[in-house]
């Protein structure tokens, strides 16, 4: 996973995993069929991590919480030194579909925890916005930001009203 977080799905050779894992290319194929399946299989892992981000946010029970908890998780995940900095998903241009399912999931629980007496921003641009601000944090991450620089924006992001 390490390997495809640093360098991307593109850049990542063959060799390059083989040599990471310590296996030979035909073990590579053996376990796991191609370069592609591997890859798949990483970024599932990362997104079945108790730390994602946006798992995080389906704990907020307000939509103002949904976003405030994800953009803190966001600003401690992806300056991380356990890991490679930034996002995974938000890094790879191979993985679209992934956010797409992200942001969705994100509208969801925004829909769920909506305060239906006052007027809202329709759930879809709110979570929108947040998955707009996630790949900003993972991108100032990846280029030197360290956990206080990215809480700021963290919260200045957070204080656009959910509603």
């Amino acid at each position: 996973m390490r390997l495809f977080w640093e360098h991307g799905y593109e850049q990542t050779s063959v060799s390059d995993l083989t040599r990471e894992l310590s296996i030979s290319a035909p073990s590579l194929y053996a376990a796991f069929g191609d370069k592609r399946s591997l890859f798949d299989e990483a970024v599932s892992r990362y997104e079945a991590s108790p730390e994602s981000v946006t798992t995080a946010g389906l704990a907020g029970s307000s939509p103002a919480e949904v976003l405030q908890t994800m953009f803190e998780r966001a600003s401690s995940e992806y300056a991380s030194t356990a890991h490679p900095r930034g996002c995974l998903v938000n890094s790879s241009p191979e993985l679209g579909a992934n956010r797409a399912a992200n942001r969705e999931l994100t509208a969801s629980r925004l829909r769920e925890v909506a305060d239906v007496s006052a007027p809202a921003i329709d759930p879809e641009t709110l979570s929108a916005f947040a998955h707009v601000v996630l790949a900003g944090l993972s991108s100032y991450a990846r280029d030197g930001a360290d956990e206080d620089q990215l809480r700021r924006v963290a919260e200045l992001a957070a204080r656009v009203p959910a509603r």
